[in-house]
């Protein structure tokens, strides 16, 4: 079997939207304090789907025998001042399904979208990656990203 990587297109929302639910829900699990429960298909798919037509933003699909097996979406920020950056571009999302990971499609989705964010004008990636997310952790050590920031919360609500 054959893996693609392609740009996205707003004929791939329903398809990233359900990939999304995935990832929302594996967040979800990790700290539901702190990953808010946006588990609606029909939102999903819009947001995903005005992505895919956004000057700004990278959205890419990884696909095996024409099935969507996993996605990344990233936008890139010229200046970002909260975060003491330029040139760069956020990696939002990237998540490919569990039955298919080991097959490439993760680093082919990383490659893609770096080659993109170049095309971009961009000169670095930059992820946040949830604490106890250990798999994708180790999976995006390997490719090469270092750790540069610790995200902390405190919850308002006793």
């Amino acid at each position: 079997m054959s893996l693609t990587v392609r740009r996205a297109g707003p004929d791939d929302a329903s398809a990233i939207a359900k990939l999304a639910l995935m990832l929302f829900a594996q967040h979800r699990e990790y700290d539901p304090e702190r990953f808010a429960d946006l588990g609606n298909l029909a939102g999903a798919e819009r947001y995903y789907g005005s992505r895919t037509t956004a000057e700004e933003a990278i959205v890419l699909v990884a696909e095996i025998a024409g099935e969507v097996i996993g996605f990344v979406y990233a936008e890139f920020e010229e200046i970002n001042y909260a975060e003491l950056l330029e040139s760069a571009v956020w990696i939002h999302d990237l998540f490919v399904k569990e039955t298919e990971r080991r097959t490439g499609a993760g680093k082919a989705l990383i490659e893609a979208t770096a080659e993109a964010a170049k095309q971009m004008g961009a000169d670095k990636l930059v992820l946040h990656v949830a604490a106890k997310n250990e798999f994708g952790r180790s999976f995006f050590k390997g490719r090469g990203f270092r750790e540069t920031m610790v995200e902390m919360t405190l919850g308002l609500n006793g």
